[in-house]
């Protein structure tokens, strides 16, 4: 079963089948499901599909694969190109009286051999786009250089007519991989393997999600980190300093100055542009609180990979990494309390706000929310810096959310407290809600407060 991308899908197959030329970048992080996407929206189409995935070998040798492969799909006689140059001006000139869409798969690993390449395309797009009828997908997983294909002053600039980023799934959508798993084990599930599809779909739900953590995560050389490993590889050869920014962040550094600062002590000169690049991958994210926008020493960096974050924190700057031939032991010992006590309550902040999200895109919530964040205050009394964790912004002001990842239900006695707490510290919340994980006492009252359990988040 396909699960989710209905949009991409969608637009994929449109293209495919319009009567004119159509050209689309995509382009997304390894693991995201480009492939398969662009496989699910090519089924049935009533055009021929010729679809090509570079290899990381040299230019000369996928120019001889992607040729042999548009012989032998199109039946033309045997030819052979000098270079990508000359390929692409007898591909277009052959789409003027031929119906055929190319697909070029991972175009990044071309780029990176030679970036000409770029050119020879949007050569070949000019010259032919009055009469040509191709349908032509380029789809790579190196963001930073499929982003320079569609910025101002590249050579493709305006040259694609469809451009689709694929993102990993959400909560939601993720929890579809594992449907016969409790609402508590879809949240846990997707807090420590996260939102890639293919990541997801090695979860065997047939066994719990503590075995799947030891058999995918934690055994010595598992697959899970045998990819991880391999990103972090690919990107570090890529971006200086990668793998640095990712232990820093990992460790606690938050801060994008202090950030910056360590990475510039590592001969990093231009941090930013890194941190960029990682967001783009959407392995880090950015955030500021909600109510300080604007104050740069305010401006924060976290995992928006779960899996990131989990590896990093229990595996990869774990001293005991020699006790992990026994993960039994390893899971026990090193891992279980911390994350029950702290990994999984911090979690389900984070989960919170995107169930906010996603029900404010659903149209669930009155009046709509204008941001979904945290909320700086300084508290003078206590000469403290406090910061509320899920906070929401609508046309009447902000709204706090206590979240209880707890086996107890909330009950007045939370609620009064949060009350109390309010008005001590004087900030202006016009209304509170609470997000339980196991639901609240009957006698509070849900017509006063914003309530929702995790229950809600599945629905």
């Amino acid at each position: 079963m396909f699960i989710g991308r209905e949009k991409e899908i969608q637009e994929i197959k449109e293209l495919l089948n319009s009567d004119k030329m159509e050209t689309a970048l995509i382009y997304g992080r390894r693991r995201v499901g480009k492939t398969a996407i662009i496989t699910e929206a090519s089924k049935d189409c009533n055009l021929i599909v010729i679809h090509y995935e570079c290899k990381k070998v040299s230019i000369d040798v996928n120019l001889e694969m992607i040729t042999s492969l548009l012989i032998n799909r199109l039946k033309l006689p045997q030819i052979k190109f000098d270079n990508f140059n000359a390929f692409f001006e007898y591909v277009f000139t052959l789409s003027e009286t031929k119906k055929f869409a190319l697909i070029i798969d991972e175009f990044s690993f071309l780029l990176e051999k030679d970036f000409a390449i770029e050119s020879y395309l949007a050569s070949a797009i000019d010259m032919h786009k009055e009469y040509s009828k191709i349908k032509l997908i380029i789809s790579g997983s190196y963001v930073g250089l499929m982003q320079k294909m569609i910025e101002y002053g590249s050579h493709s600039y305006g040259r694609f007519n469809h451009i689709l980023i694929i993102r990993p799934f959400d909560y939601y959508l993720s929890a579809k991989f594992y449907p016969n798993y409790s609402d508590e084990d879809k949240f846990i599930a997707y807090s420590v393997f996260g939102g890639l599809p293919y990541f997801n779909s090695l979860i065997d739900q047939n066994k719990s999600v503590e075995e799947n953590i030891k058999n995918l995560v934690i055994k010595p050389d598992s697959i899970l980190e045998l990819e991880l490993n391999q990103m972090i590889l690919e990107e570090t050869n890529r971006i200086n300093n990668f793998n640095d920014a990712i232990r820093l962040i990992a460790s606690g550094k938050t801060k994008q100055s202090d950030i910056a600062s360590c990475l510039k002590n590592y001969g990093l000169n231009d941090p930013k542009y890194l941190l960029n690049k990682m967001q783009d991958m959407d392995i880090v994210e950015k955030y500021t609180p909600i109510n300080e926008k604007n104050n740069k020493k305010k401006t924060f960096f976290r995992f928006k990979d779960n899996f990131f974050a989990f590896y990093f924190r229990y595996i990869a700057l774990s001293p005991y990494s020699t006790m992990r031939v026994k993960p039994d032991y390893f899971y026990k010992t090193f891992i279980e309390n911390d994350f029950k006590n702290n990994y999984l309550p911090r979690k389900f902040e984070d989960l919170s706000r995107e169930f906010l999200l996603r029900i404010n895109l659903l149209g669930k919530i009155n009046p709509p929310l204008m941001d979904v964040g945290t909320y700086f205050f300084n508290d003078k009394k206590q000469k403290l810096n406090r910061q509320f964790d899920v906070v929401t912004l609508d046309e009447n002001g902000y709204v706090s959310y206590e979240c209880k990842y707890s086996d107890n239900k909330i009950d007045n006695k939370v609620i009064e407290e949060e009350i109390r707490q309010s008005k001590d510290l004087e900030i202006e919340f016009y209304k509170l809600g609470f997000i339980s994980k196991n639901g609240f006492d009957k006698d509070v009252d849900k017509e006063k407060y914003n309530l929702f359990t995790l229950a809600d988040f599945y629905k």
